[in-house]
């Protein structure tokens, strides 16, 4: 069994390998804040979760999640590919995951920037896993 967002060849596990918790915030970018909630580690890949809340925005997003060219993530200064970005949400408040490849390390240092609006800086932290 494939599943439509897994690159060619890979099939889907039974079971993760282990799961990150991680509380991880992004700061606040024109009125968006971003959370990093866990890293969930499986055989070929991991999926990195988060929340985007509107704490004062003073204008919708053009899209709730932001799209994998927004993303840019590095495991001890190697960059992971970004597969995927989904999610689901509404103005105030949406969630989702991106998938990345291959699977950071347990104790590896994560760095997340990621542009939730276009055209302003981005959010970014650093996470040791």
């Amino acid at each position: 069994m494939t599943a439509p967002h897994l690159p060619d060849g890979l099939r889907v596990p039974d079971a993760p390998v282990r799961v990150v918790p991680l509380t991880a915030d992004l700061g606040v970018v024109a009125g968006q804040r971003l959370v990093l909630l866990s890293l969930e580690v499986w055989p070929q890949w991991a999926d990195l979760r988060f929340a985007r809340i509107d704490v004062g925005a003073d204008r919708p997003l053009p899209r709730r999640v932001p799209p994998v060219g927004a993303w840019q993530v590095s495991c001890d200064g190697r960059p992971l590919e970004v597969l995927d970005a989904v999610g689901r949400g509404d103005r105030h408040f949406s969630n989702g995951e991106i998938r990345l490849r291959p699977a950071p390390a347990a104790g590896a240092s994560l760095d997340v920037r990621v542009e939730v609006v276009p055209g302003q800086p981005p959010a970014s932290a650093t996470v040791q896993l």
